[in-house]
């Protein structure tokens, strides 16, 4: 009896309380054929991440040849013979055949790569397991089906006795599945075992020896391939009856909805993707476009949605020529598209379902002049997540968290929605359970039978020629052959889709081959074809609401359907409390571990210099509050801290690095005591809204150009607004130096402002004036607008980093300027109040120790969350108030304060990046957690503390450690004997000191 290859025993893999692998076992013998099909979710890429080195399982064991082994690393699998072969290529396109094969092992001869030998070594191995393949050729000249022999090559090479194949046949013919069969049984034959993963049931049937189901992380049985169907590896894999291939129902075409005409374009590298395709699309009919991937299909939907450049033909949508229209129009003409890519297009990914439902639904009673209603919003979201059967999701839930079916049904929802005129619907199950492919293929017939025009696009033969009523086939940007129900056949789109006209003679030589493949493979034909085919009359109870979907599923006539006063959407002020402060008790985890890493760091540098670290903090932190005098040197750095770090947060939230807000500052101040002490005739309260109108003028356009730069001519926005930041303060320093000098200042500064034109106290000895009452206010409005109005969440949707803005119909363009333009506006705001406010009444040079730099790190301690941003002002202003007091009372230099400040940075960033890597494996080992734990492949547990409103912890990369050019000295009044009572607490010799 043969030695199990590969044995797996109770292995456990958990990503904190998400389990993906729940006590598995397995074996594999040499020489046979092991298929390994699950929902997706179930844990099947996670278990063979394993076996290939790139995971560690929890616990459990791994034997190879009946030994426990340890498989840490590739390299460790590659030395026991275990090879891999991974959906998606792994290839340099550049490179030739074999330069691909032996990267990172390559042969040398006297230090010079010996390409003779390792050419010579590949055509041997091409030889001996019948992989047919030039070795000297480029992979980028290659076929899909041709690259999938390079990844098996690749894997053989290390005399690979395991192979791995994940997906082998996702973008292969039918042609390319039948001789990659060969090779595996081949291989087989040959003594090495092969582990075959796959959705696609019929194939696993036709090569498999064995096959293991697992559902839910568990392993619920493994039976030999014979004698099993379809439908007995769909149940075990679902838990009950499922419809994998619907009855195919005649359709009733009416009028034309799309028309294509003669349509061309070109990608970004100059080919020509798309050679004058034409087709149209009738309301009541499926038209699908198949084709092996890499042949235009992508860009041809694109084109059609919008987000691609058309450079030549037309677009017809519904009688109207929307060739040069926006995506946004095209939605407003009837357009819903559901993308190919759920994660880069389709959602944003780390935004509540809600936000992702409400995206395009910003109608009544979701949204009114502007204004989202949460509670609206969150109903609407609970209704299509009833109706569309989502499992697993709220409408505060990241839909990042969700499995690939559920997201899918997300995106289904809301794209029906929209109650489409035209639904064009790329790969609609890829990545998606077997349960959720019923659900998605029985909406698809659902809405072509309720008068839509469907454009289907699928890599999966048997899905598009299952639900189309008309079948393109697409082969090098062109469309060569059409097909309807009656003459499409597997044979004959398989040879279309290899380029082949599918003449008569063709489709019966290729249907001979197959029988042959068949015959070699070891398979009675009979038995094969009969695992093939699927019982599409068997009545099953339908899950989910693919049957019964409303005609309108608009937010108005789900809500009026759902009544308004449905107690399931209120939510009690007891649960608002415990759902408020669980979302401030995550959140805050990782600020404060921050400030205390900091803290500690300070401590021993405190300890180093000789001083007491009790006394030095305490007179950090509290002496500001002893004393009218401190009080108001808190107010008085709270006051820009708190309006720059909501400036900040505006363009960081869109994924903007504004680093630029020290300029915009400048130039704003500048700008209101221009106004201020030019236009002294005017009434005061004129001249002081004047001056503020000024500052937020000048502040906008600063900001405003490189998002322009940006918009239209890609030009980076970290250098254009760290460039421009250096001209606005040479251009402040010239001007308060040269032509707006006033030699009474003191310090360079501008002449004086009318007085009656400065911002009142309430308390003048406090320093408590009408400037923080704008403060505050400005900071609220912000976050009110980022958090509730319709133009934050197209930010937030913006700030996902992929094509979820565009996708939805926002501007890339138009947004990118309005929020640069935004952010500049509230830093030139902080400018002006320092110029009404009672420390200013000029234009001062050195008036600012790096506020712009400051806000940068105040908004990323506040991880981008605008109202936790008014703490982690207060945070900072304190720190730089009581600097003074710690040097004077406890011996302390007050530039430790910066050192803080450069450790805050530091720490909150390695804090972020150590608690992704750790949080899982902590959580892991709470036992409390595990009772509830769920099954996932990947983990989503850094998302689970997102919140609800946008991307609280999204911190841009890119600017981090921008702060640390920040001088965190505070500034120093003119002198003038009139100012108001507060004081920064800086002597003349530090302010001098400032820039």
């Amino acid at each position: 009896m043969a030695t199990t290859l590969l044995e797996l025993r109770q292995i456990t893999k958990a990503f904190g309380p998400k389990v993906a692998n729940d006590r598995i076992s397995l074996s594999v013998m040499p020489g046979r054929v092991h298929a390994l099909v699950g929902e997706n979710g179930a844990g099947k890429t996670t278990l063979m991440t394993m076996v290939a080195g790139t995971a560690q399982p929890d616990s459990g064991q791994i034997l190879v040849d009946g030994k426990e082994t340890r498989i840490s690393s590739p390299q460790r699998a590659a030395a026991l013979g275990i090879g891999m072969v991974h959906q998606h290529f792994k290839l340099v396109p550049s490179l030739t055949v074999a330069a691909n094969i032996f990267l990172g092992r390559e042969h040398t001869t006297g230090g010079r790569l010996d390409t003779a030998r390792m050419e010579a070594e590949v055509a041997e191995l091409s030889e001996r397991f019948g992989l047919e393949i030039d070795p000297r050729a480029k992979v980028s000249s290659l076929s899909v089906g041709q690259r999938q022999r390079v990844e098996v090559l690749k894997a053989l090479s290390h005399d690979t006795r395991l192979l791995i194949l994940d997906e082998p046949t996702a973008v292969l013919t039918p042609g390319e599945t039948d001789e990659l069969f060969v090779v595996i049984r081949s291989l087989a034959e040959r003594g090495c075992a092969v582990l075959f993963i796959s959705h696609k049931l019929g194939e696993v049937l036709a090569i498999a020896d064995e096959v293991t189901v697992i559902r839910d992380g568990r392993t619920i049985d493994t039976l030999p391939a014979a004698g099993l169907s379809q439908a007995d590896i769909a149940r075990m894999m679902v838990g009950r009856e499922v419809l994998l291939r619907i009855a195919h129902t005649p359709a009733t075409p009416a009028e034309e909805v799309l028309a294509v005409e003669d349509l061309t374009v070109v990608d970004d590298r100059g080919v020509t993707v798309l050679k004058s395709v034409s087709l149209s699309v009738r309301a009541g009919e499926i038209v699908g476009v198949a084709g092996v991937e890499g042949n235009g299909q992508s860009e041809l939907a694109a084109a059609v949605a919008g987000m691609h450049p058309v450079d030549g033909g037309r677009v017809v949508l519904d009688g109207t020529d929307v060739t040069a229209a926006t995506v946004a129009t095209r939605r407003q003409a009837g357009l819903a598209y559901i993308p190919e890519d759920r994660h880069e297009v389709g959602t944003g990914p780390a935004m509540s379902v809600a936000e992702n439902l409400t995206a395009t639904h910003t109608e009544a009673p979701v949204a009114r002049r502007g204004w989202i209603s949460t509670r609206w919003s969150h109903a609407f979201a609970q209704r299509l997540i009833g109706v569309f059967d989502v499992r697993g999701a709220g409408p505060r839930t990241p839909i990042g968290t969700l499995s690939g079916g559920n997201i899918q049904k997300v995106i289904i929802a809301r794209e029906f929605a929209s109650d489409p005129r035209l639904l064009m619907v790329s790969q609609p199950t890829r990545g998606v359970d077997v349960g959720a492919m019923e659900f998605v293929h029985n909406a698809i017939v659902r809405r072509r039978d309720q008068g839509a025009a469907v454009l289907l696009f699928s890599a999966d033969l048997n899905e598009v020629m299952s639900l189309s009523d008309r079948l393109l086939v697409m082969y090098r940007g062109e469309v060569i052959a059409e097909f309807t129900q009656e003459t499409m056949s597997e044979a004959a789109v398989g040879l279309a889709m290899a380029g082949v006209p599918p003449t008569q003679d063709k489709v019966a030589e290729a249907e001979r081959h197959h029988e042959q493949v068949i015959h070699q493979l070891g398979e009675p034909v009979a038995a094969v074809s009969a695992a093939a085919e699927v019982d599409t009359s068997v009545a099953i109870e339908e899950t989910g609401a693919a049957g019964r979907l409303p005609a309108d599923l608009s937010p108005a006539a789900l809500l009026a359907e759902g009544g308004t006063d449905d107690a399931r959407h209120k939510e009690s002020a007891g649960q608002w409390l415990r759902r408020t402060a669980r979302s401030v008790l995550t959140g805050s985890v990782q600020p404060v571990v921050a400030i205390g890493l900091s803290l500690l760091i300070g401590l021993v540098i405190i300890l180093a210099l000789g001083s007491n670290p009790l006394d030095a903090y305490d007179q950090l932190f509290f002496s500001a509050f002893r004393t009218p005098f401190g009080t108001a040197g808190f107010i008085a750095q709270f006051v820009p801290l708190a309006v720059l770090s909501a400036a900040v947060i505006i363009s960081f939230r869109a994924g903007f690095f504004n680093i630029g807000g020290e300029g915009q500052l400048f130039l704003g101040a500048m700008a209101g005591a221009w106004v201020g002490f030019t236009f002294t005739d005017l009434p005061p309260v004129l001249l002081t809204v004047l001056m503020l109108v000024a500052g937020v003028i000048a502040g906008g356009l600063w900001g405003l150009l490189p998002g322009a730069l940006l918009a239209y001519w890609r030009v980076d926005i970290i250098v254009t607004t760290l460039m421009l930041s250096t001209i606005a303060i040479l251009l402040t320093a010239y001007l308060v130096t040269g032509p707006l000098r006033d030699p009474e200042a003191g310090l360079a500064g501008s002449p004086r402002v009318a007085d009656e034109a400065r911002l009142p106290l309430f308390s003048a000895q406090y320093g408590i004036g009408l400037d923080l009452v704008i403060a505050l206010l400005v900071v609220v409005v912000l976050g009110l607008v980022l958090t509730r109005s319709v133009w934050g969440l197209q930010v937030r949707q913006l700030g996902e980093m992929n094509r979820f803005a565009e996708y939805t119909g926002v501007s890339p363009k138009k947004m990118s300027m309005q929020v640069m333009a935004l952010s500049g506006a509230a830093a030139g705001i902080a400018g002006v109040l320092f110029v009404l406010g009672p420390n200013g009444g000029r234009f001062l040079q050195n008036f600012s120790p790096g506020y712009g730099f400051l806000g940068i790190t105040v908004a990323l301690l506040a991880r981008l969350n605008p109202w936790a941003a008014l703490v982690a002002a207060a945070f900072y202003a304190n720190m730089m108030a009581g600097s003074n007091a710690m040097q004077i009372n406890a011996g302390v230099p007050f530039p430790l304060v910066n050192v803080l400040q450069g450790l805050i940075i530091l720490s909150i960033t390695a804090v972020f990046v150590v608690d992704r890597r750790t949080r899982d494996r902590v959580l892991a080992m709470l036992p409390i957690r595990r009772p509830g734990a769920t099954a996932v492949t990947t983990s989503g547990a850094e998302l689970a503390d997102a919140p609800a409103q946008g991307r609280g912890d999204a911190t841009p990369v890119s600017a981090r450690g921008a702060a640390d050019r920040s001088d965190p000295r505070t500034p120093s009044d003119d002198g003038d004997p009139t100012v108001g009572s507060r004081t920064p607490g800086a002597s003349a010799d530090q302010a001098g000191e400032n820039r």
